[in-house]
C-alpha cells in the first residue's frame, strides 16, 4: 500500500459513521458506560440538537458538541519514540515510570506500544491504538526485522559472527534462536539483526557466548530507523509513508 492508498483509506476509515456513544468514547477517552451516563444526562448534541440515544448513527460530517467542545475523530495514532533508560513499555506501572508519562496526546489510556523494550534499553519504539498494525509487526509470523546496537563487557571475536548465524541455545529455552547477523563494529561494540522477539533475546544470546550487554540501543524495526532529531524521551507522529511500511 502507497502512502497515498494508506492516507486515503484513513479519511475512509475516519468518516464511517458509528453510535453515539462509541463517537463520544472514541474522542474523549471515557469508557463506553461512562459515554452513555454523559448522553442520559442531556450533556450531548448533535448539530445543536441535544441526543441522548447511544445507539444512535452519527452521520458523516455532524458536529458534535459535549459541554460546548467539539468531539472530532482523529483518526488512528501512529507514534515513535526515542525511549529513555529507566522507563517500561506498559500503561501503568507501581514500581517504574512508564512510556506514556513522556506523552502529551488524546486518549492516551488506548495507546500501547508495538511491542516491548526492556527498563535498561533504549532506543525506537513505535506507539499506536491500531491493534491490526500493530500485530502486522509483532506476529512471529512476519519476521520483522529489529537492528540493536549492542556495548559488552568482553571483546568480540569472529567466531561469534557464526555462532549467531548458526543460532544459539538461549538457558531455559529448547529450542535455538533463529538464524542472527552480528555486525562487529569494533571489539566491544556490535549491530544485532534478529527477526525473532523473544524475552531478553538479544542480551541472552550475548550471555550464550560468555558475554555480557552493558548497554544496549534499539536503532530500526522492519525499514524504519529512529529518527536521529529525537532527543531520548522524544517522540513525533509517523508520515503516512512510513506507516505503509508495515
Amino acid at each position: 500500500m502507497s502512502g497515498l492508498q494508506y492516507a486515503a483509506y484513513l479519511f475512509e476509515k475516519i468518516r464511517t459513521t458509528m453510535r453515539l456513544d462509541r463517537f463520544v468514547s472514541e474522542t474523549t477517552g471515557m469508557s463506553r458506560k461512562e459515554a452513555t451516563k454523559v448522553l442520559q444526562s442531556a450533556e450531548v448534541t448533535i448539530d445543536g440538537v441535544v441526543q441522548k440515544k447511544a445507539a444512535l448513527q452519527v452521520p458523516d460530517g455532524a458536529k458534535v458538541m459535549w459541554n460546548n467542545e467539539l468531539l472530532e475523530l482523529t483518526g488512528p495514532t501512529y507514534l515513535m519514540m526515542h525511549k529513555p533508560l529507566d522507563c517500561v513499555c506498559a500503561n501503568h506501572d507501581s514500581r517504574h515510570r512508564t512510556v506514556f508519562t513522556y506523552l502529551d496526546v488524546p486518549n492516551i489510556n488506548k495507546l500501547h506500544t508495538v511491542g516491548r523494550l526492556d527498563l535498561d534499553t533504549t532506543g525506537l519504539l513505535l506507539i499506536t491504538d491500531d491493534g491490526q498494525w500493530s500485530h502486522r509487526i509483532t506476529s512471529p509470523k512476519q519476521q520483522c526485522l529489529k537492528i540493536y546496537h549492542a556495548w559488552v563487557s568482553e571483546p568480540l571475536i569472529e567466531e561469534n559472527i557464526s555462532a549467531f548465524a548458526a543460532g544459539l541455545e538461549l538457558t531455559g529455552e529448547d529450542k535455538p534462536t533463529a538464524p542472527a547477523l552480528l555486525e562487529i563494529l569494533n571489539e566491544r561494540e556490535a549491530l544485532v539483526h534478529v527477526h525473532e522477539g523473544r524475552y531478553h533475546q538479544v542480551r541472552r544470546m550475548f550471555a550464550a557466548i560468555g558475554n555480557n550487554v552493558e548497554k544496549l540501543h534499539r536503532e530500526q524495526v522492519g525499514s524504519l530507523r529512529l529518527d536521529a532529531d529525537l532527543a531520548p524521551g522524544e517522540c513525533r507522529v509517523l508520515t503516512a509513508e512510513e506507516v505503509a511500511l508495515f
